[in-house]
């Protein structure tokens, strides 16, 4: 079995590690003159990839707005975004970015919206692309838009975007050949979902779907609600965390496991028996920097303490980082 410091290559890319920083939403950064993106955001993002990180993927961005260069897509949130990516770059890190789409009821989107916000879609892609980011991540988890088309339970479409496996993903491999043509040969095209869509087969089958059309990674955390079920016994991380591995089973392409993994003994634990490619560390990221680093050089972390499971002192990074008590 590999170890959590052994590099892999996803379509080229040599990954130096398998410690994934995830997507989480830093909610009281500022932008500069205006943007959404700002120092904040590049002092961030590079201190993760300092700190040791093989692959950092960002936080959700819209993609509306790709196609006029407004909103997250303006000259001043991109050139911030550049220097994001060339940050993470320089400490030898691979870095994402996650794309999300406006949230509506897909059920009663006629085909031209469709389409109009699949080319949102695809030019989000060619952007992230020419501004030096290794791939994108469509956010299809979480019970959001891509997400409502994935579920078995919620998408009722009769038309080429419903009814079947493959064509309630098809909103996203339909333009996968698309990004290709127009990004390099080494970019990376992965998905955030849930295994259950609402039943367990569902998600296995949309998984397969999205290899099949050629997507070169999948990033495994819930879908439309947070899974119920109990890990086996000797699996010392969550069930939803066990949910990555009953996916790697069915796909061959590589698998981020996410979900509360806090310290160095779960992050090697879920690599170093096989249940994923990668381990998504998010709060603890938060918490401690330097996180891949410690666990590399097999030193103790700065732990998260779990206040976002505590319902009077729910995590800070929803409202002021600076009062996270982990880093205090």
């Amino acid at each position: 079995m590999p170890k959590i410091t052994d590099e892999i290559i996803v379509r080229g890319n040599r990954i130096k590690n398998r410690i994934v920083m995830p997507p989480m939403y830093t909610f009281s950064f500022k932008g500069d003159s205006g943007s959404f993106f700002g120092r904040q955001h590049i002092k961030h993002y590079t201190a993760r990839a300092q700190g040791g990180a093989g692959l950092i993927i960002l936080q959700s961005a819209r993609v509306h707005g790709s196609m006029n260069s407004t909103k997250l897509w303006s000259a001043d949130n991109t050139s911030v975004l550049k220097q994001i990516a060339d940050g993470c770059h320089a400490y030898g890190a691979k870095v994402m970015m996650q794309l999300s789409c406006n949230d509506t009821d897909i059920n009663l989107l006629s085909i031209d919206v469709i389409k109009q916000t699949q080319q949102e879609m695809k030019q989000a892609a060619v952007v992230a692309c020419s501004l030096g980011f290794d791939g994108v991540e469509y956010h299809c988890a979480h019970g959001y838009f891509l997400c409502k088309f994935f579920d078995a339970d919620y998408n009722k479409r009769e038309d080429a975007y419903g009814k079947n496996a493959e064509g309630r993903v098809r909103i996203l491999t339909e333009i996968i050949p698309e990004i290709r043509k127009e990004t390099n040969d080494k970019f990376i095209i992965s998905a955030r979902m849930g295994k259950f869509e609402p039943a367990e087969n569902d998600g296995i089958e949309a998984a397969k779907a999205l290899e099949k059309a050629g997507l070169d990674m999948l990033h495994i955390s819930w879908g439309m609600k947070m899974p119920k079920g109990q890990a086996p016994d000797g699996f010392i991380c969550s069930y939803m965390t066990y949910n990555a591995y009953e996916i790697k089973k069915e796909v061959s392409i590589p698998i981020i496991a996410v979900n509360e993994i806090r310290t160095a003994e779960q992050a090697k634990f879920i690599i170093e028996n096989g249940y994923a490619d990668f381990a998504a560390v998010g709060r603890g990221m938060l918490a401690d920097a330097e996180f891949a680093n410690h666990i590399i050089n097999n030193e103790p972390v700065n732990k998260c303490f779990g206040c976002y499971e505590n319902i009077v002192n729910k995590c800070s990074w929803f409202t002021d980082h600076t009062k996270c008590p982990a880093r205090n």
